[in-house]
């Protein structure tokens, strides 16, 4: 079964998660944004693509990238049978900027990943991701 979680950076310091399933939604990094929120197992994901997503904007503002629009997609799959604990999740990265290219991008997430991410250290699942450059 996949529950599915989309992270959205605001260009400030803010990250949004929106449950793609339910359609609640849940401040990661700021103010819980009207309506109405998402379920525990969903707040996992969107914890994880918090996690990640705010090390991905740190790295890339260390490196003085201007990146116009960030989002990531957190895919979990999990179990039938209760307690439905996740088992595997995919990330995909979706990043709008200037001069940011795909070498760099593997390497803020394998930082994320390996390095500063306390939510995907936590978990420990085995995780698969892809990078999307847009351009523009």
């Amino acid at each position: 079964m996949t529950k599915h979680v989309t992270v959205a950076w605001d260009k400030e310091k803010d990250f949004i998660a929106v449950d793609q399933d339910g359609g609640g939604q849940v401040g990661i990094t700021g103010p819980n944004p009207e309506g109405p929120s998402m379920g525990a197992s969903h707040l996992v994901l969107a914890a994880l693509g918090g996690c990640m997503g705010t090390t991905v904007i740190a790295v890339m503002q260390k490196r003085r990238k201007y990146v116009e629009a960030f989002e990531v997609d957190v895919i979990g799959e999990h179990l039938d049978d209760w307690p439905k604990t996740f088992t595997s999740v995919h990330l995909i990265y979706r990043i709008k900027g200037t001069d940011i290219d795909e070498k760099m991008m593997e390497r803020s997430v394998w930082l994320a990943e390996e390095r500063y991410c306390t939510v995907s250290s936590t978990l420990g699942l085995p995780s698969t991701h892809e990078i999307e450059i847009v351009s523009g």
